[in-house]
């Protein structure tokens, strides 16, 4: 049996998947919003960068650089930016290690 909850924009009724956090209209919306990557900052440099890493990925290859893990081709990934200058690129990072680092700051 697959978990359900209601999805998290206010006053939304939806009932979703766990492994979701917004229904299928809410989530278009809240992607609408947060602009392209490259509104986002994430330029040309960021994306040529990424596809150099992603084919280390894809390969079975690679590893995060924070935590060590080995990065599964299957599951979703980041490209890790250095904690103090997010100019600087670090490599390829777990999602864990990722979204915990920005929740310290």
């Amino acid at each position: 049996m697959v978990a359900k909850r209601v999805c998290l924009e206010p006053g939304c009724p939806v009932i979703i998947s766990t492994g979701k956090s917004r229904c299928v209209e809410h989530e278009r919306q809240r992607d609408r919003a947060r602009g392209t990557s490259s509104q986002r900052g994430y330029d040309y440099q960021h994306q040529k960068i990424r596809a150099l890493d992603k084919r280390n990925v894809d390969a079975g290859i690679a590893h995060c650089w924070r935590c060590g893990a080995r990065l599964d081709p299957k599951s979703p990934w980041h490209e890790g930016h250095d904690d103090h200058d997010r100019t600087i690129y670090r490599g390829p990072e777990c999602v864990p290690c990722n979204t915990a680092t920005a929740g310290r700051r």
